[in-house]
């Protein structure tokens, strides 16, 4: 995978360190306007999520209400309806972007890179096709903004 150079991320690798509690848990707590701004879709077991800070444009997570570390951690219904928002996700951003490639997977535990390591979660990232993927490595500014993004990939979604 080709990853652009990313200097708006580091907000979230600095802020992580001293992160209390779950990322996702606490999300899922907060104000519902609040999460309206990152979530997409929510399923019976699981949500597909806008990652705040994005390696590109479209950045999804499909991650599942129940907090566990581990797929084997969760019941077949929880892993298989967080594998179909995994499609669910591919399906948005091949659509929304014209995609040249979507990566998928998911880093089981801090030693594999996971930043938010005690939840499980599946990344769904989109290299776009164009001038966008072209902003993208530059690294500049995200090519998009998050609040873009969420309109966009929402009326796909709507119309789906």
């Amino acid at each position: 995978m080709e990853i652009p150079h990313t200097p708006w991320r580091r907000e979230f690798v600095v802020a992580a360190r001293d992160y209390k509690g779950c990322l996702f848990c606490n999300l899922l707590a907060a104000d519902e306007a609040d999460t309206n701004k990152l979530i997409l879709h929510r399923a019976a077991h699981a949500f597909l999520i806008l990652n705040a800070y994005p390696y590109t444009p479209g950045h999804l997570m499909a991650v599942p209400y129940r907090h566990a570390a581990r797929t084997t951690d969760l019941a077949p219904e929880e892993l298989r309806e967080a594998l179909d928002l995994c499609c669910l996700g591919e399906k948005l951003l091949r659509r929304a972007y014209g995609c040249l490639k979507v990566h998928g997977g998911a880093n089981l535990g801090a030693a594999a890179g996971a930043g938010v390591p005690g939840h499980l979660h599946f990344h769904i990232v989109a290299q776009p096709a164009g001038p966008l993927w072209e902003r993208c490595k530059s690294g500049a500014a995200p090519p998009e903004s998050l609040e873009q993004t969420h309109q966009r990939l929402r009326q796909i979604l709507a119309a789906m």
